[in-house]
């Protein structure tokens, strides 16, 4: 529920909505709640990060940003909690296997978008459709493979016919490129533009866009796993992490995700530490996630190098010494297994020929990782003899620095970047151990499939663990967390945070 202080009136303006990373803009008519005169509140409900939305369309989200935005904005069959595997009914009312080939979900009646139309059973049919026809590299419709056909024998039931049992085909429903859109507004051949404000039946919808911050408000008569705590919340993207730790200490903000530096997280520790009520000088707390924050380094399918097992093998053994996580499928994760040699003394065999000039890309909206990348870059050239060049945002780079989260604690979610990116030489033998994962009810055959994977990606050497660390969310004192607090794969969960 929205605070009593907070009173909220609605002015029509016309606004220019300018996303981010949107090649142009366009100028829309939307609603923005203002604060009344009569509120006593300093700012609006402010969530601050450093990071950036890079979509809003479900079938292109690959990034954790964007699967927060899309979380909150639409719905899924079925959800998670964070660090859980139990399904839950989202839009659905029940999903079951009718047969071994057959996945059944009946929706919950009188389920509405945001723009006032009905979401039924053709909506879902086109979702899911337009995900596998659209097929964006690294999304999670990559996790739909068993899907053949679907029907829809009435509004409110869909029937996901499979090309061979799949037991992990309930989590695939509960990921972003699952997410429901409107079959009349979005198009099926498309990406829909971040400039254009997305329709969906989420807990918020979005009044007005900025290129610094989103308004959000919640969904009159939604329906769902996850309700708002709030009926609104602005998102509000900071350049730095100077500028947040600022807003923090003038009381500008209330949730506060990621974006801030290492020196800046000290200070603010230090703080905690030193207070008998454990908040930062500014009235903070720190809720922390353990183990939630992953790192990999991954080889681009457009590099020339990447065929070139030796200069894999080199580089892998070369982070070895720095290396803290030790698989693909972080620890804490059912199945995980040590694949990857930490720490201990590498001797690595001279590469033969040209010395090897590469390219190592990173995120540069993530606060931390142009420092971490220039580490990597330091280490393997001292102990590999190559020679890596840091650029920022560049995809189609050698190597890729990637701060990921899995779309939820499965370790077929966490597998995706290895899955989709195999050897020409393993690509069968992937292919033939995720499926005998997915089909057997057998506990020690699940149990062998997984490290057989695990040792397969170690040897390969294509996606490269690197780190496991925490993450953190810091919150005002006033700031309530309902559960769940996170979202699927801990990620930002926009619905949980409110006022007490």
């Amino acid at each position: 529920m929205t605070h009593p202080a907070r009173r909220w009136r609605l002015v029509a303006l016309t606004v220019v909505a300018v996303l981010f990373g949107a090649s142009g803009c366009v100028t829309t008519t939307v609603v923005i709640p203002t604060p009344s005169t009569a509120s006593a509140t300093p700012h609006d409900f402010t969530v601050a990060t450093t990071e950036k939305v890079k979509a809003l369309d479900p079938v292109a989200v690959t990034d954790s940003m964007s699967t927060t935005m899309v979380s909150a904005l639409f719905q899924r069959l079925l959800t998670l909690d964070e660090g859980k595997t139990a399904l839950h009914p989202d839009a659905a009312a029940e999903c079951i296997f009718v047969s071994a080939l057959q996945y059944r979900c009946t929706l919950k009646a009188n389920l509405k978008f945001t723009n006032g139309h009905a979401l039924t059973s053709s909506d879902v049919k086109f979702s899911i459709a337009r995900a596998l026809r659209l097929g964006v590299a690294d999304s999670s419709a990559h996790q739909l493979g068993a899907l053949a056909t679907m029907d829809t024998p009435n509004d409110l039931t869909i029937d996901f016919n499979l090309a061979w049992p799949d037991n992990q085909f309930g989590y695939a429903l509960a990921e972003p490129a699952a997410s429901i859109v409107d079959e009349e507004v979005y198009d099926p051949d498309a990406i829909r533009s971040v400039a254009d404000l997305p329709v969906g039946s989420g807990p918020f919808w979005v009044s007005a866009s900025f290129t610094d911050k989103l308004y959000l408000r919640a969904l009159t008569g939604y329906s769902g796993y996850t309700p708002a705590a709030s009926d609104f919340v602005v998102l509000k993207f900071y350049a730095d992490s100077a500028a947040l730790e600022e807003a923090m200490k003038q009381g500008q903000v209330d949730v506060v995700w990621r974006g801030l530096n290492s020196a800046a997280l000290k200070r603010l520790n230090d703080q905690i530490s030193a207070s008998k009520d454990k908040l930062t000088d500014s009235g903070f707390r720190r809720d922390t996630s353990a183990g939630q924050r992953v790192h990999f380094l991954r080889w681009s399918d457009t590099s020339a190098y990447r065929l070139d097992a030796a200069l894999r093998t080199t580089i892998s053994a070369a982070l070895q010494d720095d290396r803290t996580l030790d698989s693909i499928i972080p620890r804490g994760i059912e199945g995980h297994i040590t694949a990857f040699k930490l720490g201990g003394i590498t001797s690595l065999p001279p590469l033969t020929g040209e010395r090897p000039r590469l390219t190592l890309s990173y995120d540069s909206k993530i606060t931390g990782e142009l420092e971490m990348a220039r580490g990597i870059r330091d280490r393997i050239e001292a102990a590999a003899g190559v020679s890596m060049q840091v650029v920022a945002d560049a995809p189609t780079a050698d190597l890729v620095l990637s701060n990921y989260k899995a779309w939820n604690v499965t370790p077929i979610a966490w597998l995706q970047p290895y899955r989709t990116a195999s050897l020409p030489g393993s690509a069968d033998k992937i292919a033939s151990l995720e499926k005998l994962y997915r089909t057997t009810t057998d506990q020690a055959t699940r149990d062998s499939s997984l490290s057989e994977l695990q040792s397969q990606a170690a040897a390969d050497a294509i996606v490269l663990p690197i780190s496991q660390e925490d993450d953190d969310m810091f919150l005002a004192a006033a700031v309530k967390v309902h559960e769940p607090k996170y979202g699927p794969g801990y990620q930002l969960a926009l619905w949980s945070v409110g006022l007490q």
